[in-house]
């Protein structure tokens, strides 16, 4: 067997692992999944789970922290300059990369893990949003500035927890044309009727 061979038995491996463990957490909390529960439903050997992960928690922490590595060179990929002229590039990424990871993100958002998923998606989004913000706009009230930012992360953390928790009906187009109108222009901006 070659290495790329053995590189994808490896990624289809996970991924039905993945796929199995997002099945379960729908109905369960994760302290309630046995790794023979979840093996069974992947249809894969206890010890492949073995080779890859510690336990569950385990290969919970590794999913999360590929998702937030994955999450963190999205926003990177856009400096304060790219942002001038609109967030909807950005916001459409945000919002595709959640589409891609849908049933895992709302079943992390959901459980009970200590809403350490939630907190640290929601940290992330602070922190790219006040380093770049701050360099686009200009407050002259720092506790103004802070209010402005807790307002904006916990709008899109609210609007994509929304999302994923419904039936995901809207494009990363609609929700990215939505989100940086309420952003830049409020809801006077969305000209809805009165």
């Amino acid at each position: 067997m070659t290495e790329e061979q053995g590189d994808r038995r490896v990624r289809r491996t996970k991924a039905m692992l993945r796929g199995a463990l997002t099945e379960l957490l729908k109905t369960k909390p994760v302290n309630e999944i046995s790794v023979t529960e979840l093996t069974r439903l992947a249809d894969v050997n206890r010890g492949t789970f073995y080779g890859h992960y510690k336990d569950i928690f385990d290969m919970v922490e590794q999913l999360e922290n590929e998702m937030f590595q994955e999450f963190s060179d999205l926003l990177h990929a856009y400096p304060a300059d790219a942002l001038k002229h609109g967030l909807r590039p950005i916001l459409r990424d945000v919002f595709e990369f959640l589409q891609r990871y849908g049933d895992l993100s709302s079943a992390l958002l959901a459980g009970d893990r200590d809403t350490r998923f939630l907190e640290q998606l929601k940290a992330m989004v602070a922190e790219r949003v006040s380093l770049e913000w701050g360099r686009l706009y200009r407050f002259d009230n720092p506790r103004e500035q802070a209010f402005c930012l807790a307002f904006l992360v916990g709008g899109v953390v609210g609007l994509i927890q929304s999302w994923l928790e419904g039936d995901r009906k809207e494009t990363p187009d609609e929700l990215a044309a939505l989100s940086e109108a309420m952003i830049l222009k409020g809801i006077e901006g969305l000209n809805l009727p009165r």
